[in-house]
């Protein structure tokens, strides 16, 4: 019973908030926010069904209203911050902004 008990705190999944841009989800290890245009067959679905989600194995979220799992690494391949923007300093010549990857 014991065992069972650690396992179902193993899976719990809470839906923390579903905005206009995607759904917040707390997991036992990490916050994840899985986003309607990464993920768009959850913008058509129903707040009911959004929030019925489980973590049937330790990589995989599942919505069985929905019948749709998803591998977390997919939801952490989209991260929500955008790369950091450096000065290049150049000698006599305006400052320019570029990209770089973090």
């Amino acid at each position: 019973m014991k065992r069972l008990l650690q396992s179902n705190a193993l899976s719990r999944v809470d839906v923390t908030h579903i905005s206009t841009h995607g759904i917040w989800l707390l997991t036992t290890t990490s916050e994840l926010f899985v986003s309607f245009i990464d993920f768009p067959k959850f913008r058509t679905a129903s707040s009911s069904s959004l929030m019925h989600v489980a973590r049937l194995h330790p990589d995989s979220l599942y919505w069985p209203d929905l019948d749709i799992e998803i591998p977390i690494k997919h939801v952490r391949c989209f991260p929500l911050a955008a790369p950091k923007l450096h000065p290049i300093k150049r000698s006599g010549l305006q400052t320019k902004t570029k990209f770089v990857a973090v």
